[in-house]
């Protein structure tokens, strides 16, 4: 699965592109968050590699605009574990374990969209990465 960040402007954010685009394509696109108001939207969505070029050229033909958001890195060996990162993940990607270290799920992470843990790292230990081959 690659992730990638959809944007729809004003003038079509009432298509409805997404479930279109699933449909004519009969492809299964996991929608991890979605902010949608009238004056335009964005959808952080994982689609299967073998139909991304296929799913990205649909998008961009119905309006919207695809980007491929950076990936969050957390180096273990830097990591105090402070727990500075863990209050601030919307969508608790990083937890503490029971002996008080930080686990970090890159599965839930929504990765720069959000880059809340980036900033508030006192030592660095966590940073973004690209996506492989984008």
């Amino acid at each position: 699965m690659v992730r990638i960040l959809l944007r729809f402007s004003e003038q079509i954010v009432e298509d409805p592109i997404v479930s279109q685009i699933i449909l004519d394509l009969k492809v299964p696109i996991n929608i991890l968050t979605a902010y949608v108001n009238n004056k335009g939207g964005e959808v952080l969505a994982d689609v299967p590699d073998e139909v991304l070029d296929k799913v990205v050229a649909a998008f961009r033909k119905k309006g919207a605009t695809v980007s491929f958001p950076k990936l969050i890195e957390v180096d273990m060996d830097k990591c105090i574990s402070c727990g500075g990162c863990v209050a601030l993940c919307p969508v608790e990607a990083i937890t503490v374990a029971e002996d008080s270290s930080i686990v970090f799920d890159k599965e839930k992470c929504v990765g720069s969209t959000c880059s809340a843990c980036v900033d508030a790292c006192p030592v660095r230990a966590i940073k973004s990465i690209r996506q492989n081959n984008h």
